[in-house]
């Protein structure tokens, strides 16, 4: 199955609800009392194959007073973001990937990225963690995935179009510190991983969209699990914790009495950390749609 790097990358994208029930979508309805938002799972990156999206997602959030999101994308600055990736995500002068990595990584490295197509010379100035994400870019691209298309996007690009106010979760430069912020070894680990996904990625991709188009998160839960399991650390930063934080914000919003349409990374409501959890653990009603 993907590994731990696109994982990551899903997250920057008690069982939670029926798995894999007929007619249903990765998409819920949380209430108690007169008080509801609906919350669906986004994959990052997706294709035009993948669309349209089901309609009572889209009649979910046509009927919702505002969007919520990891990030409030229509107000990214992709300059701005590329400069502050440059910033985390470089050595300091002098210093490079080379002398980071053991010998026969780095070798690996050099042929994956002579393979795609990538310069070893660029390369060479990124951390472990940027070098990861790039190959896994690129790999996504190839396989015709493109953030663009991605759920999550979709959803801004249509708040805009229909002037409902999105509210971000978080800040992209809070995002890129956490990439940044993992251990020396779990940055190699994304590494390592990045390079070893290349076989069978088209497939092991496809198993993970088919469960979410059928709101399969029995799959996506054991994903998760033996995924994040040598890296409790990782699992706790990219998951634990964001989760911690926004949950009491979403019950904030759903007190105010407007109803809302919450769309983050699919593997945030999954599991027994997930936000589906948290919500019930609260006395919330959690039905899938």
């Amino acid at each position: 199955m993907p590994r731990l790097t696109f994982l990551v990358a899903m997250l920057l994208l008690g069982s939670a609800a029926p798995a894999h029930a007929d007619g249903k979508h990765f998409l819920w309805r949380v209430s108690k009392g007169g008080e509801s938002l609906y919350i669906a799972g986004s994959v990052h990156a997706l294709r035009p194959s993948d669309y349209p999206l089901p309609a009572v997602m889209e009649q979910a959030f046509s009927g919702s007073a505002g969007l919520v999101e990891e990030l409030d994308l229509n107000q990214v600055n992709q300059e701005d973001t590329q400069a502050q990736v440059m910033q985390l995500g470089s050595y300091p002068s002098g210093q490079g990937l080379q002398s980071a990595l053991p010998p026969a990584l780095y070798q690996r490295l050099t042929k994956a990225a002579d393979q795609d197509g990538l310069y070893m010379a660029t390369l060479d100035k990124f951390k472990p963690w940027l070098v990861s994400i790039t190959l896994l870019e690129a790999q996504l691209m190839r396989s015709g995935f493109e953030a663009s298309d991605g759920a999550d996007q979709h959803f801004a690009v249509e708040a805009q179009a229909t002037h409902k106010p999105v509210i971000g979760l978080e800040q992209m430069q809070y995002q890129l510190g956490l990439l940044a912020g993992f251990s020396a070894a779990d940055q190699q680990a994304l590494l390592l991983q990045a390079l070893d996904e290349s076989t069978g990625f088209d497939a092991e991709m496809q198993q993970m969209i088919d469960a979410w188009h059928t709101g399969d998160t029995a799959t996506l839960e054991k994903l998760l699990t033996q995924e994040f399991s040598g890296y409790p650390e990782v699992y706790k930063t990219m998951l634990v914790s964001r989760n911690q934080a926004w949950a009491p914000r979403l019950e904030a919003l759903m007190a105010g009495g407007k109803q809302y349409f919450v769309i983050v990374g699919a593997l945030h409501l999954v599991g027994p950390d997930g936000l589906l959890q948290r919500f019930k653990k609260d006395g919330y009603n959690v039905e899938q749609l």
